[in-house]
């Protein structure tokens, strides 16, 4: 809303806003996921290593879930790219917010998450495929994804948001009469990427405005000036 309408100084961002498409990205998961569930479950199955003993006895094993078809690759190849699409709309509009700067300064944090997703999944993407053969490899590159992913997330949102309260702490302390502004909603918008724009149009609105007051004392002076030169 905010780039099709720069004249907005604050907005609210309201639960239906975040919900509705948090709730399609989640059903259409849960869709898939049960219906591959459903149609084709995975089934559990043990591969033996040529490694043998002298009685011909295998000795290393690995067990792992596998597709019961090359055909239920589908359901993989769905779920990647419905969520491959949802990260990189979120990285472009990251980039797009870029130059707006809010209150509390989240659009930069926003950004670096989204790159960090998006870049834990073209390292790690490649080397699933690549250790795929190696258990203990296979298990070591997916932790450290999942780490990688979950902790660059929790860290920019609320590492900030701390230092951001214990700054505020801070100013409330030597500032006892500050005013709260809790009860405002939305956030506001501090800076936007056609501000020299709007504040010019902004101006020149102002400037029309003054001329028409200025008319309007003019003639009401005209108008006084005729009444006493009558009277006189």
């Amino acid at each position: 809303q905010i780039f099709h309408h720069p004249q907005m100084q604050r907005i609210k961002v309201a639960v239906k806003d975040v919900i509705v498409p948090f709730l399609i990205l989640l059903g259409l998961n849960t869709i898939i996921l049960t219906c591959w569930t459903a149609i084709s479950p995975l089934k559990w199955e043990r591969v033996y290593t040529d490694a043998r003993d002298d009685f011909d006895r295998e000795l290393n094993s690995n067990g792992m879930c596998a597709l019961n078809s090359n055909k239920d690759i589908a359901y993989a190849v769905l779920l990647l790219i419905i969520n491959l699409a949802v990260l990189l709309l979120a990285n472009i509009q990251a980039y797009q917010a870029r130059s707006i700067a809010v209150e509390y300064s989240e659009s930069q944090y926003i950004a670096i998450i989204n790159a960090s997703i998006l870049q834990a999944g073209i390292i790690g993407g490649p080397l699933l495929v690549i250790a795929g053969d190696d258990p203990t490899a296979f298990v070591l590159v997916t932790v450290g994804g999942i780490f990688v992913v979950c902790m660059s997330t929790l860290f920019l949102i609320f590492i900030p948001k701390m230092k951001y309260l214990k700054k505020w702490k801070k100013t409330k302390r030597s500032s006892p009469r500050s005013i709260s502004l809790s009860g405002i909603e939305g956030i506001k918008v501090l800076n936007h990427p056609k501000g020299d724009e709007l504040e010019l149009k902004l101006l020149r609105s102002e400037v029309g405005r003054l001329k028409r007051v200025l008319s309007e004392k003019n003639a009401s002076m005209d108008e006084i000036t005729g009444v006493r030169e009558s009277l006189i």
